[in-house]
C-alpha cells in the first residue's frame, strides 16, 4: 500500500462530508487504490495523476458550481474513441473509471468532455 493512500481516502470522506454526499467507502465493492476529484472552479486538484498498471481510479466530483459535472476522459481526436472514461459524473457523486485498469504502461492525456480546459496526465507504470 503507498503512503499516499490513506491522506486521500481522509481528504475523500471529507471532500465527501464537505457537498453532502456518502464517503467513497460506502460504494459497492472494495475502495480503489487511487482517488482523483474535481473541485470548485472546474480544475483537477492535480494535472498528473500515477497508477501502477491494473489499479483503479475512482472519479469524484466534488464541484457544485459544474453545471452537468465533469469526466476524466482520455484525451483524443474528435474521430478517436477513448480508452477510458468515467462519463460525466454528476455534481456531488463518483463513479470507477472504466478501463483504467487494463491500459498498457505509458503516459495518457486526460480532460474533462465538457469543459476543455480541463486537463491533466494519466501515468500508468
Amino acid at each position: 500500500m503507498s503512503r499516499r493512500r490513506p491522506s486521500l481516502v481522509l481528504f475523500a470522506a471529507v471532500a465527501a462530508l464537505a457537498v453532502g454526499f456518502p464517503a467513497p467507502a460506502s460504494a459497492d465493492g472494495p475502495l480503489p487504490e487511487h482517488l482523483v476529484f474535481a473541485f470548485l472552479m472546474d480544475y483537477f486538484p492535480s494535472s498528473r495523476v500515477s497508477i501502477k498498471q491494473g489499479e483503479t481510479i475512482l472519479f469524484i466530483d466534488a464541484d457544485p458550481t459544474a453545471g452537468p459535472g465533469h469526466s476524466f476522459t482520455e484525451d483524443v481526436p474528435l474521430d478517436a474513441t477513448p480508452r477510458f472514461d468515467s462519463g460525466v459524473v454528476p455534481p456531488g457523486t463518483f463513479r470507477e473509471v472504466t478501463d483504467v485498469s487494463s491500459l498498457a504502461p505509458g503516459e495518457y492525456k486526460v480532460r474533462c468532455s465538457i469543459h476543455v480546459a480541463v486537463k491533466g496526465r494519466l501515468t500508468v507504470g
